[in-house]
């Protein structure tokens, strides 16, 4: 087991999906320059596709972290019956849902997607080699929920980004000195996904082995499976929840509109990181605690985060008009920035629901997750038709946020949380927010009054935080201390220097 602390693990986290991003724009412009737009598009559809069909990982690698996490001081033959059963599930279906991606993807590419002709041949060609690697994300994932359920997360995330450069670089490198093709280019990303997943299989073998096929256990898979199938309705149902507004927008009022709503949703999605990270790092531990010492732990970890998303969302909300406009244009950001600034009210809160989500399936109740989430579909679709219908993209946008709110309180109370917990992360943050909204239409699109108060608002949520969050208080006198110390250690090392 990790001894390292909750926020030193949190930290780690933070740094796979930073890593991800800088990768991706490296790559991404040598990617187009040499394959061209249309194999490009190729790639991203496959990848979509891949993506999509993880729904087959009928959440196993959750249910293993949680199943692991609770057998962190059990004997190896435990921790290895609960492995080996649910790599080998996760082979069987990542097989079958290879074979159904071959088939959808055939006809996707055949039928539906508009091709151009001279690429038909290197897609029948290459298409199955990027079949190959859905059996290998799945195997993967459960490798990694191996590592996250020892809190081995320094591991766990250099492993991630070794397998996500390894399967963007080298590609790239071959279609830069061998050929762009497809039937060149596929196969490497399928070679270097083995390699990726060899090595984090290797790595699982020297904590958790040896192991033994006989250790697959039936009694162990139903339940397996029992907690995995409801994290696999809300791994169906929450992309529609999400996505469902574009979809909409483009059906009610045009495609053309949709960029207008896309743009500001993807740069506030990208916020979500930090509170991901956290259920991330909070979920084994959660795991491994009781009812009691697990709903302390989430109610403080709740405090924190209201406060200090809020130091990234009030912000937001003051400079989102101002950063288009500069970034895209000003009539691009007249559309846009009001859009955003409703958007951040439903990502903040979003936030704070994680930690309510991640307690309940800790304690083993991811039925709850999924109930809630196939409740609230059919009520969310019909609000947001109505204000989109009414309202156009402030419409959607506040249908997208008010959702958001409701799924949050339903999470809270399902989770058991207390009134007073959740008093202490919402209300006074909630003011930070709806006060900079008022600020931001006094102060219009310049940069030089936005700029200035956003870092304001910033410095107050962290000064509640401060006077509110016994951890983040903690957490940031630490920090404090060990900066004070890097100084004075330097100080007294320039004085003999100075001396001579």
């Amino acid at each position: 087991m990790s001894t390292r602390p909750l926020k030193t693990n949190f930290v780690v986290n933070l740094f796979s999906p930073v890593a991800r991003i800088a990768v991706a724009l490296v790559t991404i412009p040598i990617y187009i320059h040499h394959l061209g737009d249309a194999r490009y598009g190729v790639l991203q559809i496959a990848w979509i596709l891949i993506g999509y069909f993880g729904f087959l990982d009928l959440g196993l690698s959750r249910a293993s972290i949680n199943a692991l996490a609770k057998l962190r001081a059990a004997p190896q033959s435990d921790r290895a019956r609960v492995l080996l059963t649910t790599v080998s599930l996760s082979l069987g279906f990542g097989l079958a849902g290879a074979a159904l991606l071959f088939v959808v993807g055939e006809y996707l590419f055949r039928y539906v997607l508009s091709v151009p002709p001279d690429l038909k041949g290197e897609i029948a060609q290459s298409f199955p080699w990027m079949v190959c690697l859905f059996p290998m994300t799945l195997v993967a994932g459960v490798g990694s929920g191996a590592l996250e359920s020892r809190e081995r997360f320094l591991l766990a995330n250099s492993l991630q980004i070794l397998q996500m450069s390894l399967t963007q670089i080298a590609p790239v490198i071959v279609a830069v000195f061998v050929s762009p093709s497809l039937t060149v280019v596929m196969p490497a990303i399928a070679v270097m996904q083995a390699v990726g997943t060899i090595v984090t299989g290797a790595c699982v073998y020297r904590l958790e082995g040896p192991f033994s096929l006989r250790a697959f256990d039936r009694s162990e898979a139903r339940t397996l499976l029992h907690y995995g199938g409801w994290v696999t309705v809300t791994s169906v149902v929450y992309p529609i929840l999400i996505a469902a507004d574009q979809f909409l927008i483009g059906s009610l009022l045009g495609v053309a509109e949709v960029a207008h709503y896309a743009v500001p949703m993807n740069l506030i999605v990208r916020t979500m990181t930090f509170p991901v990270a956290l259920g991330r790092t909070f979920f084994p531990r959660l795991s491994s605690l009781p009812r009691d010492a697990a709903h302390e732990l989430a109610g403080r970890a709740l405090q924190t985060l209201g406060y200090v998303y809020a130091a990234v969302c009030a912000p937001g909300i003051i400079l989102a008009p101002v950063f288009i406009r500069y970034w895209i244009g000003a009539d691009f950001a007249l559309v846009s920035g009001p859009v955003a600034q409703i958007l951040f009210f439903g990502a903040w809160i979003n936030g704070l629901s994680f930690v309510a989500y991640t307690l309940i399936q800790s304690q083993g109740r991811p039925d709850l997750t999924g109930k809630l989430h196939l409740a609230e579909l059919l009520p969310f679709l019909g609000v947001l038709w109505l204000l989109t219908a009414s309202f156009g993209l402030k419409g959607a946008a506040a249908a997208w946020s008010l959702r958001g709110f409701v799924d949050a309180l339903a999470m809270f109370w399902a989770a058991g949380l207390s009134r007073r917990d959740v008093a202490s992360a919402v209300v006074r943050p909630a003011a930070l927010l709806f006060g900079s909204a008022i600020a931001a239409r006094f102060l219009g699109p310049s940069l030089a009054m936005a700029f200035p108060a956003a870092v304001l608002v910033g410095l107050i949520s962290v000064g509640l935080a401060y006077a509110y969050s016994d951890d983040f208080r903690r957490i940031l006198t630490a920090q404090l201390i060990l900066v004070r110390n890097f100084g004075g250690g330097l100080l007294r090392r320039a004085k003999p220097a100075q001396s001579a």
